[in-house]
Order: C-alpha cells, then structure tokens, then sequence
C-alpha cells in the first residue's frame, strides 16, 4: 500500500517500505479514553516484538494537537505517525477509535478490529500471520 506516513516520535516511512511484514496499526485520538486504556497494551506487544524483523507495530494518530505531550504522558514506546485524509481513506477510513489493523506480508488488510483490545488478542492475531 503506498501510504505516506508522517514521524512524530520517529522518521517518516511509506507502507510500501513495510512489504514482507505483518504490520499492526492502531489508529486513535489523543482524547479518547478507551485509546488511552489500551497504550500500555500495544507497549507490551511493541516490546514483545521489537526485535521480530518480521513484525512492526506503529500507532497512527487522527489529531495533533496535544500529541508529543500525550506521547510523553503516557509512555508510548512504538513509533506514532500522522496521516492525510487521503491516505487514511486507502486504509478503509476510520469511523470510531480505536481502530486497529492487521496487515499481511503481501500488504493486505486481514482484520480491522474496533474498540479496545488487549496484548493476548492482538499477539494471537499477529502470531497466525507469521
């Protein structure tokens, strides 16, 4: 998928740089709170495989304002992105956050999961993909 994705707490990347890896993306707001129950969820499962090379979890903020403080408030260790409107819409578009997705080596969508989630489901979920 040619995304463009723009570094908050890290660089810049395409999805397409991304191919041959399950892709785990959790989009959220900064005010919402069932986003913030679920961070030190994706911190667990960011830590649990930061050395997986064939595995990346990224976080893909709707709203800016406030964000480095939310980053640095919550202890958010897996890089957070933002996204234009038009990118967002090659992901499917995002109705309620969070919206979490599951993407393929190949750079497909398998899953799009909505409402909170916890380390369990997700690394069950990304493990059937490897």
């Amino acid at each position: 998928m040619d995304i463009n994705l723009h570094g908050v707490n890290t660089g810049n990347i395409n999805l397409l740089s991304l191919k041959g890896k399950v892709i785990l993306i959790n989009i959220f707001q900064t005010d919402c709170p069932v986003c913030q129950e679920e961070v030190p969820f994706l911190n667990k499962l960011y830590n649990y495989y930061k050395n997986n090379k064939n595995v990346k979890i990224i976080g893909i903020s709707l709203n800016s304002d406030g964000l480095n403080s939310f980053i640095d408030y919550y202890g958010i260790r897996y890089p957070v992105y933002t996204i234009n409107q038009s990118d967002l819409s090659k992901l499917g578009g995002v109705a309620y956050t969070p919206t979490t997705i599951l993407i393929d080596k190949n750079g497909n969508i398998i899953e799009r999961f909505v409402g909170f989630r916890d380390f369990y489901f997700l690394s069950t979920n990304i493990n059937i993909l490897l």
